[in-house]
């Protein structure tokens, strides 16, 4: 189960990679998504997320009581629920909507504006977790005000 956990929170390895990796990892949600919405359908990618959602708790946990480490940077699966969150919203491709999106969630994962720093001061998982899953917040926020103000000026 340890290895299992290792792969799973690091995406496969890609977060033992030594440049980037929580950008790696929201490159990989964009991967992912584009796929589902080109080849599958947006319920596949609806689908995946929920699943990894939910089970990113347990994994977490096991990873973390098994490394003894508060947030490691080889765990990435959080940036991948938290990339996600705007791409939920995004049922067609769009370049500009997609840059915007994962631009805005790097801004804000990586700045850690209020309340994403006490939401990273949550324990465990939780708090690995959440404070990627409010950074996702804040970037539909910012979709949402641009795909607004297009449809105002258009």
């Amino acid at each position: 189960m340890n290895n299992l956990s290792k792969y799973f929170v690091s995406l496969f390895g890609i977060g033992f990679i030594p440049f980037a990796p929580g950008t790696l990892g929201s490159i990989f949600a964009i991967f992912l998504w584009y796929l589902s919405i080109n080849i599958l359908n947006i319920y596949f990618f609806y689908f995946i997320y929920v699943f990894v959602f939910i089970i990113s708790f347990k994994f977490i946990e096991i990873y973390l009581n098994n490394e003894k480490k508060e947030d490691p940077q080889e765990i990435i699966i959080d940036e991948f629920i938290g990339q996600s969150v705007p791409l939920l919203f995004l049922i067609q491709y769009n370049i500009y909507e997609v840059l915007l999106a994962f631009c805005t969630f790097r801004f804000f994962d990586i700045f850690k504006v209020y309340p994403i720093n006490k939401a990273e001061n949550l324990k465990g998982a939780t708090g690995v977790i959440m404070d990627d899953v409010i950074a996702g917040i804040y970037s539909l926020i910012i979709i949402m005000i641009y795909k607004i103000t297009l449809s105002t000026n258009a």
